[in-house]
């Protein structure tokens, strides 16, 4: 019979949250949802074990020393649904899979906070009322697979954002998209996708950087290409046809 310690004590806690970014370590999204105008704010990430705490749970191991189960070592953030994914899948996620998956993250977290390279996207002469500087990174954010190196480039330019949208493939993937506006019809558009839980990407469209060269987009290709996207900015087409 096993001896357990009291539990996840405040400090570890702390320390798990801050050095996670307060993100999921493996889809990377926010795992505190903002409050709403009849709610308070809404909590959507656990503090999860590599090691179970109970023998017969996921990758439970009698001979792990149970001072440690609660430790900050043995414990990893996730959303819910990876929490319950990697607890259901123990033999797709072992113990050394989730160490090296949150180490991996916990990098991500610290090159975030590194001062960023600093690139000028456009000269513009008319900025939109309310812009400001926006920083964003770009390139392969996160991955579980060699074949996928992370490969981040901090970009900064000024604009102001329209629209957010989140389209899913399916539960696992979402497809993130911030529509800004840079000048009178210039746009640009962050897309974030992730795949499941193998690896995270961004990209700037519109950009015109050397490492992503397409010119920024007017308001006649974001309502062509990216409709949804439109709609939600209140930029939606009126086609009038001719009977």
């Amino acid at each position: 019979m096993r001896c357990y310690c009291l539990g996840v004590t405040d400090k570890t806690r702390k320390i798990l949250w801050g050095r996670s970014g307060n993100r999921c370590a493996i889809c990377k999204c926010e795992l505190i949802m903002d409050a709403s105008p009849n709610d308070d704010e809404s909590i959507v990430g656990d503090e999860c074990h590599i090691v179970a705490r109970e023998a017969g749970g996921p990758r439970g191991d009698l001979s792990f020393p149970v001072d440690q189960l609660d430790s900050f070592s043995n414990l990893i953030l996730l959303c819910k649904i990876h929490h319950k994914l990697v607890d259901d899948q123990p033999n797709e996620y072992p113990v050394d899979q989730l160490q090296r998956i949150k180490e991996e993250h916990l990098g991500y977290v610290r090159r975030g906070l590194e001062i960023p390279i600093d690139w000028a996207l456009s000269e513009i002469p008319e900025e939109p009322l309310g812009a400001g500087v926006v920083e964003k990174k770009i390139g392969t954010l996160w991955s579980n697979y060699a074949n996928y190196p992370v490969a981040i480039e901090v970009v900064r330019f000024r604009g102001k954002l329209i629209a957010e949208l989140i389209i899913y493939q399916d539960s696992l993937s979402p497809h993130f998209y911030e529509l800004y506006q840079i000048d009178r019809d210039k746009y640009v558009i962050y897309y974030n996708y992730i795949h499941r839980a193998d690896y995270g990407r961004a990209r700037l469209i519109g950009a015109n950087l050397d490492i992503d060269p397409d010119p920024p987009l007017t308001l006649k290709e974001v309502q062509i290409k990216f409709p949804e996207l439109a709609t939600e900015a209140g930029l939606s087409r009126t086609r009038f046809l001719e009977l």
